[in-house]
């Protein structure tokens, strides 16, 4: 541990001793270093911002439907209560409606997306009602006029959040009806304004599915398709189950007429996506480090042309060929140790500067700190091993004639 000590020691004086060659040798790791952390970083902060955003416009649901092409089944009332009545751990099961139309309000006429549903449809989106309520039971059943609005979509329409009471009317498929405020869901978020930003303002306007067909000549029999809501933890497994209830229970089985997919399944989808394109990102930064390898190995043999002369004297009173190598190898290696954590450093500030500037939250992961830092170590032992292995094998005579 003395000899060790000793090679460290001798080591750290020669960087110190070379501080403008140890500065722009350390600059290529420092960069390496500093971009795996940002990436890992970034990528891991934007990964969890995209899902919780997400969650935000599309909540906890998923849909099961028809092929029509593949059956003339469809689903039914009953399927619906029996659902509700059999599947636990859900929010409620609605039939899914959807039209696009017109909205007037008393600061005039706006384009309109109309979505048809039951009470469980409350639980589409996870931006909940601020004021008022959502409607019930009773006014579903008996396909009352009421409705449902984003915030924003009421400061647009009337010019003031205060639009509970207040009335609206649709115009959908050249039929006019009219409907009343009563409750608003509040505005969604960033990722929502983003994906929105540039299309023509159309608001979201919740209705029953009953009045929505009273009123605009919808078939409202049976469907073919429903809305499942649960939460995420078990939404999969869930879907699942009823796919698996309809399809008995309208003899459907091996015809795969019944399909299903849930919006965990987008959010998976998303994950892979964002785990590609980070892995890129860090295939660029490791790029990166292996050059300030390159440049470690550089430098390393110019020290070793510079000091032929004092390994000449070593080998020459008996230093062995194993404490030459150690003693190169431990300046490669403390040289990118101290560019490692230099860029670590580095790497955590810049991480924090562009993820403040973009909103998303910083994560650094002990795993991508330490792993990092021994990737340093390693880069440095793997380029300074040729220069190590050249000094230690020099021949007394011939480094004492240099």
């Amino acid at each position: 541990m003395g000899k060790l000590g000793e090679y460290f020691k001798s080591a750290i004086k020669q960087i110190v001793g070379n501080g403008y060659r140890t500065l722009m040798t350390m600059l290529g790791i420092i960069v390496g270093i500093a971009a795996v952390i940002a990436v890992v970083a970034l990528g891991n902060g934007m990964t969890q911002f995209v899902q919780s955003e997400l969650n935000g416009i599309a909540g906890n649901y998923g849909e099961i439907y028809v092929d029509s092409s593949k059956t003339a089944e469809k689903i039914t009332h009953d399927d619906i209560e029996y659902i509700e009545s059999n599947v636990t751990d859900i929010y409620g099961v609605s039939p899914q409606m959807s039209a696009y139309g017109k909205v007037t309000g008393n600061r005039g006429t706006y384009e309109a997306n109309v979505m048809g549903g039951s009470t469980a449809m409350e639980h589409m989106l996870s931006n909940g009602i601020i004021k008022g309520k959502y409607f019930n039971k009773q006014q579903v059943d008996s396909s009352q006029r009421v409705c449902v609005m984003l915030r924003d979509d009421a400061k647009k329409i009337f010019g003031t959040e205060e639009a509970l009471g207040m009335e609206i009317e649709l115009t959908i498929w050249g039929k006019t009806a009219t409907y009343k405020v009563i409750g608003l869901r509040d505005s969604m978020n960033r990722l929502y304004s983003f994906i929105m930003e540039g299309q023509d303002y159309s608001a979201q306007i919740e209705v029953p599915y009953t009045a929505l067909a009273a009123d605009f000549d919808y078939y409202m029999e049976d469907f073919y398709s429903i809305l499942l809501f649960a939460d995420q933890g078990v939404l999969n497994t869930k879907v699942d189950e009823v796919k698996e209830i309809l399809t008995n229970r309208h003899g459907l089985r091996g015809t795969k007429a019944i399909t299903a997919y849930s919006m965990a399944d987008f959010s998976g989808e998303l994950d892979q996506i964002l785990g590609y394109a980070t892995t890129f990102l860090l295939l660029v930064s490791v790029i990166s480090l292996v050059v300030g390898g390159i440049g470690v190995m550089n430098i390393m043999l110019v020290s070793v042309t510079e000091r032929t002369r004092e390994i000449g004297i070593r080998k020459s009173i008996g230093a062995k060929t194993g404490a030459i190598m150690v003693q190169f190898l431990s300046e490669a290696a403390i040289l990118t140790l101290l560019g490692g954590i230099i860029g670590i450093l580095v790497g955590i500030g810049m991480a924090y500067l562009i993820c403040t500037a973009i909103g998303f939250k910083v994560i650094v992961t002990p795993t991508s700190v330490i792993g990092a830092a021994l990737f340093s170590i390693l880069i440095g032992l793997f380029f300074g091993l040729y220069p190590a292995r050249k000094a230690a094998k020099m021949k007394p005579i011939d480094a004492l004639r240099l």
